[in-house]
């Protein structure tokens, strides 16, 4: 009888999971779960304490399904990846561990750390056996003719999409109940520092309710989330995002579960539908962080990008944090973030180019503030999503674009509805005026506690396009 042992990271989850179906394929072999904590590490890669708390909640309900199938999922405290290497080899030794499985993760330490303790485990005998668990194709299947990675979206969704058409990737059923029995049911300790601090009624806890979130989307929003996925205030986007970056569910099951509700449509058409879009974006980011490692060490594709002139405004910056620069669609957002540990995914477009293009601040301050607050929190999305807004990174337009904040509230926020719900100070602020309410202030000599913009922001705009302009001068005098 051989014992295979499942090394939990983010993949919380029991339906769909690669590596858990690999390891319970055998009836007779015995398997056991493992989740590490390494709070010191998650602070040096600015892991959220919300995050963190969502986790452990999400562990205590694995490891309660878990046991349904007879499976005991452990669980022990290191500070750092280095100490769990250590833990991880004494537990495998101490219950005689045949062999390792666990889904792959990107990042560079991650990758690093999963490297050496395989070379560890293959020098005790122990076999290990990693999974591209977190993706909807394998890498390797994705490149072009020349057998290059696809540095633009565009390129990468049109071969992506040619993958799945030839063929959908299965999702893995939850495994059959194992035939050992344990007297002594392993019951969950709470941890300290990991108490629950985040909003349940919005992020329930559990792989069952990101299910039916999903299903309830599938059902009630997903047609219209075309028309509306781009207003803060409609609530029509799938909330869905702190369950994928923890794997409480899978890409697999959210693009077998749209498939299912479409069936008399192409699949072609659903392939190249907007939510389904988004999970493609998800992905391209993903292989992106695997292709080029230097991401995962806040570089960027662009050379000319470290001749940047940033000004590192520190008041401006805190202003931007704080939700306090003037800008009333900019500081909705922030504060939304800061409150809930959210933010809708046009307002994160918003408020980063926003502290980049016109407060001149360097993107990876924001980003790492981004991290520091994000539930759903994603190195490879995070990192590339700022890239994107940075212009620094892998974005297909030929021009570098600008968000204007009075514009983009004016389109996604037109009565302030959204802004109202987070500024409350402005409640008092007509319709006309709510996207520029020091306007208003001034015109009728009314006071509230709200700040007036702090920048001008046609020049700031100016101003930003001179420093990028210069930095790319550098490049092309290089190559004179």
């Amino acid at each position: 009888m051989n014992k295979n042992l499942i090394w939990f990271r983010n993949d919380l989850r029991i339906y769909d999971n690669t590596a858990l179906h690999h390891a319970c394929l055998s009836d007779v072999n015995e398997v056991m779960g493992l989740f590490i904590f390494t709070p010191k590490q998650w602070n040096n890669h600015c892991v959220a304490i919300k995050k963190i708390s969502f986790l452990y909640q999400n562990l205590i309900f694995l490891q309660k399904e878990l046991l349904k199938l007879n499976i005991v999922l452990y669980h022990h405290e290191c500070t750092d990846f280095s100490n769990s290497i250590e833990y991880l080899l004494y537990f495998c030794q101490k219950n005689k561990i045949n062999h390792l499985f666990y889904n792959y993760q990107y990042e560079i330490n991650e990758k690093n750390r999963d490297n050496l303790i395989t070379r560890k485990l293959h020098t005790q005998g122990i076999s290990v056996k990693g999974f591209h668990d977190n993706l909807l194709i394998k890498p390797d299947k994705i490149k072009s003719k020349d057998n290059k990675p696809y540095k633009k979206f565009y390129f990468f969704k049109k071969k992506i999409i040619e993958c799945l058409s030839k063929k959908i990737p299965i999702c893995f059923p939850v495994p059959r109940k194992r035939i050992f029995n344990h007297d002594n049911i392993f019951q969950v300790c709470l941890i300290k520092n990991y108490n629950i601090n985040f909003n349940q009624n919005l992020f329930p806890i559990g792989e069952k309710e990101a299910i039916n979130k999903l299903k309830y989307f599938c059902t009630n929003k997903i047609e219209d989330y075309f028309l509306k996925r781009n207003f803060p205030s409609l609530n029509n986007t799938s909330m869905l995002s702190p369950y994928l970056s923890l794997g409480i569910i899978s890409t697999r099951h959210c693009l077998q579960m749209v498939l299912n509700k479409y069936k008399t449509k192409s699949l072609n058409t659903i392939l190249n539908s907007s939510w389904i879009n988004e999970i493609i974006w998800r992905e391209f980011y993903y292989h992106l962080l695997i292709n080029f490692p230097i991401l995962s060490k806040s570089q960027s594709l662009l050379t000319w990008e470290k001749k940047i002139n940033w000004e590192n405004n520190l008041n401006y910056f805190n202003a931007w944090k704080n939700g306090r620069t003037g800008f009333p669609i900019i500081d909705a957002a922030m504060r939304q973030l800061n409150k809930i540990g959210w933010m809708h995914n046009r307002l994160r477009m918003i408020t980063s180019s926003f502290l980049v293009k016109n407060l001149l601040i360097d993107w990876r301050q924001g980003e790492k503030y981004f991290m520091y607050h994000l539930i759903d929190g994603d190195y490879a999305l995070n990192n590339g999503g700022w890239q994107w807004s940075a212009s620094i990174g892998s974005d297909s337009t030929p021009y570098i674009r600008v968000f204007n904040p009075l514009r983009q509230s004016k389109n996604f926020d037109k009565l302030g509805v959204f802004i109202r719900k987070y500024l409350p100070e402005l409640k008092m602020v007509p319709n006309n005026y709510i996207h520029n309410p020091y306007e208003w202030t001034i015109k009728h000599n009314y006071r509230i506690d709200y700040p007036k913009p702090i920048i001008d922001y046609a020049s700031s705009k100016e101003k930003f396009f001179l420093v990028y302009k210069l930095a790319q001068s550098f490049l092309t005098n290089k190559k004179d």
